[in-house]
């Protein structure tokens, strides 16, 4: 409509000035490629645009992308809390020690009859204060003071202990802990030796290095490989510190 109207006006104007016709084909050629000029131009001014808009949000998504890659990896744990997780976890054993023997990605993965031993501060009790019908029912004798007998830990115990360290709700079932006995009149499960036994590297061991996201951990545990022929592998365990309590996420072995 545009170049229809425009040659109506040029013809008009030729006509009263008494110009020499142009013909209508070089009129539409040269308004034809105005139009695209203008386009054009119009075309390249948007692309500008878009890529600056562009360039804007990718830079702003790489910036959130670094604060998010800072929170994950965290900061360093100084020698002083290192120090006290060794105690925590090795000199007192709270519990928190056979977290570290077997290996898990998942707290769901966790073998509980290769965490929990027959001494575990909060779970175990001494199996001489049991009443005598029970020690009667387990042992076959009242008179186990002074002998070396397993523990007798309650199943409602030990869902209570899965769920302060993990956060799992999780009913243990007789079959998922092969090392231990069960009895079904007290619904109780017979806890023998440390799984890991009475010496291992793992007790001379300390954790070396570490950081620490907020109230999360990443722990570097290194074993005395140096004085004891098991050659444990060192141990990168995750766990999230909640007060005195510690709820445990994954153990990592590194390569040999």
């Amino acid at each position: 409509m545009k170049i229809k109207r425009a040659m109506m006006i040029l013809a008009t104007t030729m006509a009263i000035t008494g110009c020499t016709p142009i013909s209508t084909e070089k009129i539409t050629e040269a308004l034809g490629t105005q139009e695209e000029s203008a386009s054009d131009d119009a075309s390249v001014e948007a692309e500008a645009a878009s890529t600056e808009t562009t360039e804007k949000t990718t830079e702003a998504e790489a910036e959130a992308a670094a604060v998010e890659a800072a929170k994950a990896v965290g900061e360093p744990v100084s020698d002083e809390e290192l120090s006290t997780f060794t105690k925590m976890f090795v000199d007192d054993l709270h519990g928190y020690f056979g977290f570290l023997w077997p290996e898990y990605n998942s707290p769901e993965e966790i073998k509980w009859d290769q965490v929990i031993a027959y001494r575990v501060d909060g779970l175990t009790e001494d199996e001489g204060k049991l009443p005598d019908e029970e020690k009667m029912e387990l042992y076959g004798t009242t008179d186990i003071d002074g002998f070396i007998v397993e523990t007798a830990v309650k199943r409602t115990e030990i869902t209570k202990f899965i769920k302060e360290h993990t956060g799992l709700d999780i009913t243990v079932d007789a079959k998922d802990v092969p090392s231990w006995g069960y009895n079904e009149k007290y619904d109780v499960f017979l806890i023998g030796a440390n799984p890991w036994g009475d010496d291992s590297p793992l007790f001379e061991g300390k954790f070396v290095s570490g950081t620490k996201a907020g109230d999360t951990y990443t722990l570097k545990f290194h074993p005395d490989t140096e004085n004891f022929d098991d050659k444990q592998p060192d141990r990168v365990i995750t766990f999230e510190k909640s007060g005195d309590n510690l709820v445990f996420k994954s153990n990592k072995f590194e390569k040999k």
